[in-house]
């Protein structure tokens, strides 16, 4: 139920970031992306060191969470981003 939780806070607050940057960025189309394109790379980090931990200890179920919980920010605000480009396009033909 908290993991739940706190998942649905973290895709709440990339959204509002996707927006807050679609708010201020109204003529460049592609900044939108960038939290998206930032949270990549350190998703993916996370992922594969998390086969490369050693020693006994819960470290990989750590970079495993982490994982997850960047995945989960990533993946919504590129769902947000997608989405105010096809809104901005129809809403840009219907002028």
């Amino acid at each position: 139920m908290r993991f739940g939780l706190i998942l649905i806070l973290i895709s709440i607050a990339a959204i509002v970031i996707t927006l807050i940057l679609n708010l201020l960025f109204k003529k460049l189309r592609y900044v939108k992306y960038i939290p998206a394109v930032v949270l990549l790379p350190f998703m993916i980090y996370n992922f594969i060191t998390m086969y490369s931990v050693t020693n006994e200890s819960f470290q990989s179920l750590g970079k495993f969470v982490m994982g997850i919980l960047l995945l989960t920010a990533c993946a919504s605000s590129l769902i947000a981003s997608i989405t105010l480009d096809i809104a901005h396009r129809v809403n840009s033909r219907k002028k």
